[in-house]
């Protein structure tokens, strides 16, 4: 892509991570110029603010004549992590909030903040849940993403077009550590090794592709950029609301393997409520958008893990 052609520009902040790899792919499709940053020293407060600093210069450079886009994908994958883990991400997304408060050469760029819905919406009542249901977190990992999206709203909205994108729960291929019921389940289709569940089989949740989610996001974004200085938010999931049970047997479907499985209780069970019906923004905006079925999404993944494996 020449100077001459490129009329839109992204950093991703989490971009070597699940949804990161996959929304640096999907950007690049999409006909962004995706910001190649320096790495980042997340666990190290006394240099994360300095390097931050030196890379929405980089940036505001790099974008320079073209419409910027800045997407936090950076941060804790689940309810398991500890507390301090999360505690850091929130401490983390304080200085890179107060970093782009300061470029002002970057001010009116596109602000978008990956948030879970699962995480916010865990202690919420009333599924299910769309953009407009009021948010609720029984989990410190929930009530860390909830501080997040307010501080983003707070500090950030006059300056930038912020815009949060709540996400259900991504599967698909990825070459670092497993996460997410669906690779775990997949990952033990292939090597035909027995899986612990922590949570009973009548659970439901959303769960969407990966590639899927960084398509759909790109698509939610788009008319934001041309708007005013507003906020906005998207819940970005597949629309197909399916129990752990229907997960387990549509797995053990594709692949043809019947995988060992025992239920067990761990402190983290109790912070996943039963029922997180989601319900898409994209169907209510009739965003031209087909997600993968859950059976598709699932062949997708058992193939490429079959074919050439990549789990840690």
């Amino acid at each position: 892509m020449t100077l001459m052609e490129r009329t839109k520009s992204m950093w991703v902040l989490g971009r070597g991570g699940f949804l990161g790899t996959a929304l640096v792919h999907e950007a690049e499709r999409g006909g962004y110029s995706v910001f190649s940053q320096r790495s980042i020293p997340w666990n190290s407060p006394s240099q994360r603010e300095n390097v931050l600093k030196a890379t929405a210069q980089e940036f505001s450079d790099f974008a320079r004549d073209t419409k910027p886009t800045i997407v936090w994908a950076a941060g804790s994958e689940g309810v398991a992590v500890s507390n301090s883990h999360v505690a850091s991400e929130r401490d983390s997304f304080t200085d890179f909030s107060y970093v782009l408060s300061q470029r002002d050469t970057l001010f009116g760029a596109t602000l978008v903040v990956v948030s879970s819905a699962g995480g916010v919406f865990s202690g919420s009542s009333k599924p299910p849940f769309s953009c407009n249901s009021p948010v609720r977190a029984i989990s410190e990992y929930g009530r860390n993403k909830i501080a997040i999206e307010d501080l983003a709203l707070s500090e950030l909205n006059l300056k930038y077009k912020v815009h949060i994108a709540r996400i259900t729960n991504l599967y698909g291929p990825w070459p670092g550590p497993r996460q997410g019921l669906i690779n775990r389940l997949c990952t033990a289709a292939a090597t035909r090794e027995a899986l612990q569940v922590y949570v009973p089989l009548d659970t439901v949740r959303d769960y969407i592709y990966v590639s899927d989610a960084a398509r759909l996001l790109l698509l939610e974004i788009d008319p934001v950029m041309n708007q005013g200085a507003s906020a906005s938010i998207s819940l970005i999931g597949s629309g197909e609301n399916s129990s752990i049970g229907t997960v387990i047997n549509t797995v053990a479907h594709v692949s043809h393997r019947k995988i060992p499985i025992t239920v067990a209780q761990v402190d983290a069970t109790q912070l996943q409520p039963r029922d997180l019906r989601m319900q898409p923004s994209w169907i209510e905006r009739k965003i031209s958008f087909e997600p993968s079925t859950l059976a598709h999404g699932v062949k997708k993944l058992f193939d490429s893990l079959v074919t050439v494996p990549r789990w840690n």
